[in-house]
């Protein structure tokens, strides 16, 4: 994985290659100059992204819901019984 700014002076010529995620391309040159200047022992990077219109539910009973498959929160005036059905 080459990243500009970053890495990028690693390529050699390599066919295929990847060119990273968006959230490690915008992390990189960052974490790239605290690097360089501090040092990093370990790091840890999370992405979260949203659900598309492309994306189904995982659950399909749940389809009909339409946007709100998306927050698969259970609800209930009774929530004690509920709970313990599962």
């Amino acid at each position: 994985m080459f990243v500009r700014g970053a890495n990028f002076d690693a390529y050699a010529g390599q066919d295929i290659v990847s060119n990273a995620s968006c959230t490690t391309n915008c992390l990189a040159p960052l974490a790239k100059v605290i690097n360089d200047n501090f040092g990093i022992v370990e790091g840890l990077m999370t992405t979260v992204h949203a659900t598309t219109a492309t994306q189904k539910p995982l659950m399909a009973r749940l389809t009909k819901t339409g946007a709100a498959a998306a927050a698969q929160l259970r609800t209930s005036s009774r929530p004690l019984p509920a709970l313990l059905k599962q």
